[in-house]
């Protein structure tokens, strides 16, 4: 027997049990000095008081929002006021200090720096005093009034109330809803874009007629609706905003909705931009980015995908390309047959899928704006589709394919009075005879 090893394993379980008495007592001496200062249902407070070293502020409940009231009239930022809500309405506190502290002066409540009241319909105020830090951890001292306990609260909670006017602001200063813009116009140097959705297709209306590519679009009216402030200043007179670079804007737009509209004008001041809202006197400080979304050029915000459909969302294609033509309609079980069906003859799927990549990814090189006719049509295709979200949702995209002049192909959809300059190896890709979409016949059976 080697008495060593037992010696040594026996020495490794006295001190493990020791450390597991150790940390059982400090449990419990925790949870004894761990405690709930006071609660208040955090829905029930309607208005609080804060003082903290930045000033005096008192905020309002105004179902569902938060309005500052003092040192200004403003909208609350919601974040902050719910912060300070979900950790002093139930005032939870890491260790009692003093069951019955008589000097305060100790503690640095004598004179707190902050002061917090929380109101609550049909209770009396609850005033929490925060006095100095402890060194230690950064933890604060607190006091509830008419409680004669000193209690220590973590350093997060305090961070809470150290807040000046503009963390306690509502930052976002343009409301808007980017699903209900119907249109926006916008200016931006000598150069006026307008832009419209018309039976849920964004169209470019000025300074030319074209679709417009709804992705950029999208990103725009997302960036105006998240707009937030860094700084808040008084714009209300042609001097002031010419201060911000307001008194002839880099940038005007504005936004329609069947409520109304929204009109924002920014200004640039060395590499500082500001936002005046119309009906506002106050200037914002936002990011540059914002700008730099509204581009000049319309040619940037001109669709040069040419035919707006997914390939999975296909049911039916109907094609012709001089005297060959054929039509497949797709089952509920997802496979391809051929409309009329032909005997003896299946689509290959693979080849469908292929020329359905191929339409659906066309890309515009160039347009060709001049209205008329093509000089010649060499292929016609249309594509129906079914959105699987929404079967109700369907629609017919038709591409006719002029003769191939060149490197281009001009390819046209009947609906707009445009058309496209794409690759002449795109209308290569097509289809030329039924072999080029059929299966392969299977192998002969071989006699026995």
């Amino acid at each position: 027997m080697n008495w060593k090893k037992i010696l040594a394993l026996a020495l490794l379980l006295a001190v493990l049990a020791m450390a597991i008495v150790y940390l059982e007592r400090k449990e419990k001496g925790r949870q004894a000095s761990e405690g709930i200062l006071f609660a208040i249902a955090a829905d029930a407070i309607d208005r609080i008081e804060l003082r903290n070293p930045e000033g005096d502020f008192v905020f309002t409940r105004r179902e569902p929002l938060w309005q500052m009231e003092k040192p200004l009239a403003a909208k609350a930022d919601k974040v902050a006021l719910e912060s300070i809500l979900d950790h002093f309405s139930r005032l939870q506190y890491d260790r009692l200090v003093a069951e019955e502290a008589g000097d305060l002066k100790a503690f640095g409540l004598d004179t707190p720096g902050i002061e917090l009241k929380l109101f609550a319909k049909g209770q009396p105020a609850a005033t929490i005093a925060l006095g100095v830090k402890n060194t230690l951890d950064d933890s604060s001292y607190a006091k509830l009034a008419g409680d004669g306990r000193v209690v220590s609260i973590a350093a997060f909670k305090r961070q809470d109330l150290e807040k000046g006017l503009l963390a306690f602001r509502d930052k976002k200063f343009f409301a808007l809803d980017p699903l209900a813009v119907t249109s926006l116009e916008f200016r931006i140097g000598n150069a006026a874009v307008s832009l419209a959705k018309k039976d849920d297709r964004w169209f470019l209306e000025k300074p030319f007629f074209s679709l417009a590519r709804e992705s950029r679009i999208s990103e725009l009216l997302a960036a105006a609706s998240q707009l937030e402030a860094t700084s808040f200043a008084p714009a209300g007179e042609a001097g002031e905003r010419a201060a911000f670079g307001l008194d002839t804007p880099l940038l005007t737009a504005e936004f329609h909705t069947p409520s109304g509209s929204r009109r924002i004008a920014v200004g640039r001041q060395g590499e500082s931009h500001f936002a005046l809202v119309d009906g506002s006197s106050e200037a914002c400080g936002i990011s540059g980015d914002f700008a730099g979304k509204f581009a000049a050029d319309a040619v940037a915000w001109r669709e040069n995908k040419v035919a707006r459909f997914f390939a999975y969302d296909a049911r039916e294609i109907s094609f012709q390309q001089g005297a060959f033509r054929f039509a497949l309609r797709k089952d509920e079980a997802g496979n391809w047959d051929f409309l009329p069906p032909r005997p003896g003859m299946k689509p290959d799927g693979e080849k469908v899928d292929s020329l359905l990549t191929v339409l659906s990814g066309l890309e515009a090189t160039d347009f060709y704006d001049e209205p008329g006719a093509l000089p010649v049509v060499a292929a016609r295709v249309v594509i129906r589709t079914e959105d699987q979200v929404d079967p109700e949702q369907r629609r017919e995209t038709v591409l006719e394919f002029g003769a191939a002049a060149g490197e281009t192909v001009i390819v046209r959809d009947p609906s707009l009075p445009y058309s496209y300059r794409v690759r002449r190896e795109t209308i290569e890709k097509l289809p030329a005879k039924i072999e080029d979409i059929a299966a392969a016949p299977p192998p002969p059976r071989a006699e026995k």
